[in-house]
């Protein structure tokens, strides 16, 4: 039978990748977070100063790439934000889950790589489907990852510098954790793979370079992010104060019991365990194991993929050795392990995808609606983000600004005190008298809380606006 060229096996295989993320969407999967804030900032047309009440440290966007991307794709196709959203989780999941398909010798290492994390840690596979820019960051790393075998390369060592500095500055003009690429270098030195090392000591000083001065204000940019990283783990009191994201992990026992049975695999076939730990592919997932125990992000963001990588790089010596004479059955393997796949990720198991379905959100064009919403200038107050995310989304021009955003220490100083008294004590009502008091007639105060539980925060006329969801304004306001 004529050899199936690689080039069609992979196309295939991207475009099953992009039908999986198709199927999730049909399930009606909407993500709850910073998908939609970045959609609808592109549809509102306005900077965060005009969407946010914000500190003063903080002036410049975040995300200026992405939102460059996402305004490109909005007057292309003159796509709403809903559609926004789609595309944004469409084409970060597929631009992820497609890169190792063109390094790998052979591409159902990679499907058994990422079939047996969907079984091991399904959650991880969830966060691939949020459509935030954090994955152009993890799409870099693993890139790097997957080719730095090359870069110790004397011959291609300009070549390299200018490939890692493209993905450097790529990733952080579009996702600005610009501190990460400095991290990366550490496991690299400790792997004793010094001409990597230097590598991607240059790549980066000159990517943060590039990445920081396509924002147009290169210093104030990389002084912001900073800032941006001490307000994060340096303005709350207690963890839970964090958004769960950031809060230290307890240990994720099913990666390290799957690392030990990978192991033990090698062992058995006689393969040797020193070449698959001392690298810096495994010290990377160790140090991200670490840096987890202190904030889980480090470990979901990095971890995880160079835990992806690591299994894929495994499965890949060992198919080598059994099946690299015979094309044809790689290429079976290759389309088992992709239906697998397929069926792993697009079962709706435990309502996974089709729970999360668009809520019943607040909307300014809904007459009785807005009757309660805030006037022409004024201020929507809560301590809950969610709050934010659905109200924004669906009423991105409206003339209001949100006291409480994507993230809390963006915050006034004085608004950050009260909301996070309001959390160490659980939504207390005495302690949203504060915002209460601040309140003008134009401005909203909106708390969680069920139909049948009207809040008992005092001074205010309340009324059950969505699911979930009563929106308070002071008395006088009220229209008979």
């Amino acid at each position: 039978m004529k050899k199936i060229s690689p080039a069609v096996i992979t196309f295939l295989l991207i475009w099953i990748i992009a039908l999986i993320s198709f199927q999730v969407i049909g399930y009606g999967f909407m993500p709850p977070d910073d998908a939609m804030r970045h959609s609808a900032k592109i549809i509102s047309e306005k900077e965060w100063s005009q969407i946010l009440i914000l500190r003063d440290e903080i002036k410049l966007d975040s995300y200026p790439g992405w939102h460059v991307i996402l305004g490109f794709v909005h007057r292309v196709t003159g796509w709403d934000q809903h559609s926004l959203v789609i595309f944004s989780v469409i084409a970060l999941f597929t631009l992820f889950c497609s890169i190792p398909l063109f390094f790998l010798k052979f591409p159902g290492s990679w499907l058994l790589s990422v079939v047996t994390i969907s079984i091991m840690v399904p959650g991880w596979i969830l966060r691939l489907f949020l459509g935030r820019p954090y994955m152009v960051t993890m799409a870099a790393l693993l890139l790097i990852l997957l080719i730095y075998p090359r870069l110790n390369d004397k011959k291609l060592q300009n070549k390299n510098i200018a490939i890692l500095t493209c993905i450097i500055g790529i990733s952080i003009w579009m996702h600005a954790s610009w501190y990460f690429f400095l991290f990366l270098i550490i496991p690299f030195a400790l792997a004793r793979q010094w001409r990597a090392s230097a590598l991607l000591a240059i790549s980066s000083g000159l990517g943060i370079f590039i990445g920081a001065s396509l924002t147009g204000h290169p210093v104030l940019f990389l002084k912001q992010m900073l800032i941006h990283l001490f307000l994060v783990f340096g303005s709350n009191d207690v963890e839970r104060q964090l958004v769960g994201e950031l809060r230290p992990m307890i240990g994720d026992y099913s990666v390290i019991l799957t690392i030990l049975m990978m192991l033990g695999w090698r062992r058995l076939r006689g393969a040797g365990i020193k070449k698959s730990v001392d690298n810096p592919i495994f010290i990377f997932i160790v140090l991200a194991f670490v840096l987890g125990l202190i904030s889980r992000r480090f470990w979901l963001d990095w971890g995880m993929t160079a835990f992806a990588v690591w299994m894929a790089k495994e499965f890949e010596e060992f198919l080598e050795s059994k099946i690299g004479l015979f094309p044809m059955r790689n290429f079976v393997l290759t389309a088992m392990l992709a239906l697998v796949l397929y069926i792993s990720i697009t079962t709706d198991a435990g309502s996974r995808w089709s729970l999360n379905r668009p809520m019943d959100y607040v909307s300014e064009n809904d007459p009785e609606q807005a009757k309660w919403l805030p006037a022409s200038g004024g201020i929507i107050y809560s301590d809950d983000m969610s709050v934010f995310y659905q109200i924004f989304y669906r009423n991105p021009r409206a003339d209001w600004r949100y006291i409480l955003g994507f993230e809390s220490s963006f915050m006034p100083p004085e608004d950050l005190k009260i909301l996070r008294n309001i959390q160490r004590n659980f939504g207390r009502p005495e302690d949203f008298e504060p915002w209460v008091k601040k309140m003008r007639p134009k401005d909203r105060l909106i708390v969680r809380g069920g139909p049948g539980s009207e809040p008992k925060i005092k001074g205010l006329e309340w009324h059950y606006i969505a699911l979930n969801m009563w929106i308070g304004k002071k008395p006088k306001d009220m229209k008979i």
